[in-house]
């Protein structure tokens, strides 16, 4: 696990614009995924992401302070696409209104998120790094309370009772879940992903008809 104690800059210092800046900035984030699968997090440096995607050190330093800022931006880029998942996956089902619908489907979140996961270059890697990464770790924390919270406003609605201390409690352990069971099957060999999707949208299922029936 890298630990890193002082505070460290993670926010980008130029957004790209122009098409050939756009080009660069993309080839370090593509540049920085080929080495998480190859080389893993703890060996990755400004200067071999530099070198991969073709350009000069100064030149990453235009838009990147340091490999952290990379590797957030690269992270930002994976929990994007897997919220999107979320967001599409509960408006389909909350134009119907029937909380049990959404129950019967946790399986279509989870390999929702797990494909759009598995596209990304070094999407396993990516995950990894959130939780091995100090830096990252915070980001990792913010974005699934934010998700977590919007969970708990939509369930909130479907149970007819106030987003309270347990709903958020509920909506908490629920995506929490959702992405250790995703993270479980990436790591895991190909023929056992399908089955620890299965069995993890059963286990969340079962949770959550327990809550509507007690509702």
């Amino acid at each position: 696990m890298i630990v890193v104690r002082e505070r460290v800059e993670l926010l980008e210092k130029n957004k790209p614009k122009q098409e050939r800046a756009k080009r660069t900035y993309e080839a370090i984030l593509t540049a920085a995924a080929e080495l998480l699968v190859e080389v893993g997090v703890e060996r990755i440096s400004t200067n071999i992401v530099a070198e991969r995607a073709g350009i000069t050190v100064p030149a990453l330093y235009r838009y990147f302070p340091n490999k952290y800022a990379v590797l957030n931006a690269l992270s930002a880029s994976c929990m994007d696409r897997q919220n999107a998942v979320f967001q599409q996956w509960f408006d389909q089902y909350l134009e119907q209104g029937d909380p049990q619908l959404l129950a019967d489907d946790i399986y279509g979140l989870l390999k929702g998120t797990y494909d759009v996961t598995q596209e990304q270059v070094g999407g396993l890697e990516v995950m990894q790094a959130l939780r091995a990464v100090e830096p990252l770790r915070d980001v990792r924390l913010a974005s699934r309370r934010l998700v977590a919270s919007q969970f708990a406003t939509f369930a909130s609605a479907f149970l007819g009772r106030p987003a309270d201390r347990l709903v958020i409690t509920q909506a908490q352990l629920t995506i929490d879940s959702s992405y250790a069971i995703v993270e479980m099957a990436m790591e895991g060999q190909s023929l056992w992903a399908e089955s620890i999707l299965r069995e993890g949208a059963r286990m969340i299922q079962l949770y959550w008809q327990g809550i509507l029936r007690s509702d």
